[in-house]
């Protein structure tokens, strides 16, 4: 075990992100760890209809280089380009973008976005509500609607099981 290992294993003091980063991707050029914020904010600062037609490629001295899918879309995301700047800075200001460029090429593949599912409702249980509006629920035809009612009765009356 070497001495950075030992001094890892028995350090309790956090270390900054861009450190282990740092340690696992080390980088030849300063705009590596730039890069991949800057990419990871592209995502965010931009309406997904963009996204699926533009793509960050690399970032040099502040300048993000984007692929788009057309010359349509690059000639449009440059007349947006102001827009897209501000909204890029605004989202990662650690980034250090300054500057967009837009050109045709192939885009990267989107990375995977795992997104939890909503909770869906649980089927309320008649019983838990007061009895006359159990009857008026059990009228209902369409389950779906009859669980927003009870549903909504429950937590309106503070039954929710």
């Amino acid at each position: 075990m070497n001495r950075k290992q030992r001094e890892r294993k028995g350090s309790s003091t956090p270390r900054a992100l861009a450190d282990l980063v740092r340690e696992v991707y080390p980088s030849r050029e300063p705009d590596d760890i730039a890069s991949i914020r800057a990419f990871g904010w592209w995502r965010k600062a931009v309406p997904e209809r963009i996204f699926r037609r533009a793509r960050p490629v690399r970032m040099s001295n502040g300048v993000l280089y984007i692929n788009t899918a057309t010359t349509a879309w690059a000639s449009e995301l440059d007349h947006m380009k102001e827009q897209l700047l501000a909204s890029v800075q605004n989202q990662g200001p650690g980034a250090r973008v300054r500057e967009l460029r837009f050109r045709v090429g192939p885009l990267p593949e989107a990375p995977k976005v795992t997104r939890p599912e909503p909770p869906r409702p649980q089927p309320i249980a008649l019983a838990v509500l007061p009895e006359k509006l159990a009857r008026a629920l059990s009228r209902i035809d369409d389950d779906a609607l009859r669980d927003v009612i009870g549903g909504a009765a429950s937590v309106a009356l503070g039954r929710r099981e």
